[in-house]
């Protein structure tokens, strides 16, 4: 179910031929072949591979950004940070563990608190990866929020919703246009307030134990 920073583990791809012993022929010859060889075919796969990771990420099938993970991120302390904060053994997103969570927010997040976009939202993928047309992105900015959009926390609305979550009702700066987004969509746009990390592992805990 966590999908959380596993690394994956690769094993290395020897291109054909390499174990073939050459008969009479200079071996310095035969080992500048067998390098040009193997360049060649490493070079063949990293471009194939690049593509293809290139278009299933314009297709909405992976986050690039998932397959080179934090090293450095400990998944049995942050699933321990996250125990502490549900106050049970349960770690999925359930009604129940989102108004836990709710709760917890409402206590800890200091105001101002200003968001942006985690990523694009739905709306604008059309115009950021499909055909849309940039004249038309530009006018529908105007009345949508973009992620790139920097809004003021106005409050935590009172309900939960098990496939949004937590739902916030913010304010964007720059015209006060008022809207509700679900936090999950959000991201503090200061990583140095202590807002940052509370969003972010809310975040982190949603998307992986959805």
């Amino acid at each position: 179910m966590s999908k959380l920073y596993q690394n994956k583990n690769k094993k290395k791809l020897q291109p054909p031929g390499v174990d073939l012993k050459p008969l009479q022929i200079d071996e310095t010859i035969v080992s500048g072949l067998l390098n040009k060889q193997r360049d060649g075919f490493k070079e063949e796969l990293m471009s194939s591979m690049t593509k293809l990771i290139e278009q299933m990420e314009s297709m909405g099938l992976i986050n690039a950004e998932s397959l080179f993970e934090d090293e450095n991120f400990n998944v049995e302390e942050f699933e321990e940070k996250i125990k502490k904060i549900l106050g049970n053994g349960s770690l999925d997103v359930t009604s129940k563990t989102l108004n836990r969570y709710l709760k917890y927010l409402k206590e800890k997040i200091e105001m101002p608190c200003y968001l942006t976009g985690a990523e694009e939202f739905l709306w604008e993928e059309e115009y950021l990866y499909g055909a849309g047309n940039p004249k038309d992105y530009e006018k529908l900015k105007k009345t949508n929020p973009s992620y790139t959009d920097i809004f003021s926390l106005e409050q935590f609305q009172g309900g939960v919703d098990e496939m949004d979550g937590i739902i916030v009702d913010v304010k964007r700066v720059n015209d006060n246009r008022k809207f509700a987004l679900p936090l999950a969509e959000l991201e503090v746009s200061d990583e140095d307030s202590g807002n940052y990390t509370l969003v972010e592992d809310y975040l982190t805990w949603f998307v992986n134990y959805l």
